[in-house]
């Protein structure tokens, strides 16, 4: 409060506040969220709908033993291949490892393996059969040698590349800077269809029959598991007992559970979202609903921001349905406030203008400090441990801002530097 205090910030106006999903920030009893809806209730928590999407994609990862092992793989091969020049000499392609901050990273290292694949089995047999190699590092290569010449593995590869490709693309949209909470709400229901699409033996039998094209692997791996015996009570018998085989056991404990997760958290945050949006949505329907309709939501609307909605608008909501009606393209509420300002509506509708501000103004992301937090890990490593905090905060910015300190001219801004610092005299 000393903070928005010194800057003139009256808590009185805030309508929206978001932060990522962090328990100090986003606790529903002691987080940041909490106390200042004690001081306003009316500023709506909006958790980042970018991290929400990657804590989706990081409980889909952890939710059975066969996904835990496929990103293990990943980071392995990275590791081996990374530890020595000479190995990484012999594998002509590259391969990518994971982050703990960016969820981004997995894609990449699904597509690297995905599209290395047989550079990368090369390589490992090559170095296997390598005399000159040290028993450690042919027997790591045999290891890794053996998990990659696995069905189950191709198969979580191709399968692992498919899902992560459309979850970072739709994190990059999400991270966009003209987003707003509807866009949100439709891209998550857009990845809950895509999901709740592949559960089915036929998408599994599509990625089946790619990733035997692509290994040349026929069989699934016989784990020559021990039985695991139980007790019998005297009521029961053996005749019922179902043994899976081992192209069942995937479907039913690995590929369903994986998209079961993530169907159900996608659904689970896109809850939030679905809260936020539903007093708004009216305005997304002016061209379908009736009048009525449209009465009887914006005094909802009305009801909840009494301070900032007077009574008519309500009738100003019923006029102004009639007013886009005549335009025969559908308008987003950005393009509503637009047109709006642009035809000078104010005087006409000021009360529809001020809620499309409320609903625009509610961040859906805030994924600059997200991105702020994995840049200085990886500027400020054990070589620059000791780098002072202006150094640090001017190179966090460079690498932040990565699109524009490409596109500088670094000869003009040389030359300049020097002339200004120049001790040299003329004499």
């Amino acid at each position: 409060m000393t903070t928005l205090s010194l800057y003139d910030l009256d808590p009185a106006f805030l309508r929206a506040q978001s932060y990522d999903n962090a328990s100090n920030m986003a606790g529903a009893y002691s987080g940041l969220q909490a106390r200042i809806k004690e001081i306003n209730p009316l500023a709506n928590f909006v958790p980042c709908a970018a991290h929400s999407l990657n804590l989706v994609g990081t409980c889909a990862a952890s939710a059975c033993r066969e996904a835990c092992e496929f990103f293990d793989i990943i980071q392995n091969i990275y590791n081996f291949f990374t530890a020595s020049t000479h190995r990484w000499s012999e594998l002509k392609g590259t391969v990518k490892c994971l982050s703990a901050t960016r969820w981004s990273a997995r894609d990449d290292a699904c597509h690297s393996l995905s599209k290395n694949w047989n550079n990368i089995v090369h390589a490992l047999q090559k170095i296997s059969n390598n005399r000159n190699e040290k028993p450690s590092t042919k027997c790591e290569a045999v290891g890794l040698l053996k998990k990659l010449n696995r069905l189950e593995t191709v198969f979580m590869t191709i399968f692992w590349t498919n899902i992560l490709d459309r979850v970072n693309k739709t994190s990059k949209k999400l991270q966009s800077v003209d987003i707003d909470l509807i866009t949100v709400v439709e891209l998550y229901q857009s990845l809950i269809h895509y999901v709740e699409s592949l559960r089915n033996e036929d998408s599994f039998k599509i990625l089946e029959d790619i990733a035997i094209t692509k290994s040349g692997i026929k069989d699934y791996n016989d784990h020559n598991k021990r039985k695991r015996k139980r007790k019998i009570h005297i009521d029961e018998n053996n005749d019922n007992e179902i043994l899976f085989s081992e192209r069942d056991y995937l479907i039913i404990n690995t590929y369903y559970v994986i998209l079961d997760k993530l169907s159900y958290e996608l659904k689970k945050r896109k809850l939030a979202y679905d809260e936020l949006v539903k007093n708004f949505f009216f305005f997304f329907k002016l061209h379908e609903i009736t009048p009525a309709k449209v009465r009887e939501d914006a005094e909802v609307l009305q009801k909840t921001y009494p301070n900032d909605l007077a009574t008519c608008f309500v009738n100003e909501c019923v006029q102004f349905q009639g007013h886009i009606k005549n335009i025969d393209v559908k308008l987003t509420t950005i393009q509503m406030l637009q047109f709006i300002r642009e035809h000078d509506f104010t005087s006409v509708y000021p009360y529809v203008e001020v809620a499309l501000r409320i609903f625009l103004c509610t961040p859906s992301t805030n994924c600059s400090a997200e991105r702020s937090f994995s840049t200085l890990k990886r500027i400020k490593n054990y070589l620059r441990s000791t780098m002072a905090q202006d150094r640090c905060s001017a190179l966090a910015v460079l690498a932040i801002e990565a699109e524009i300190t490409t596109s500088l001219d670094y000869e003009k801004i040389i030359n300049d530097f020097a002339t200004s610092e120049s001790r040299k005299k003329m004499f």
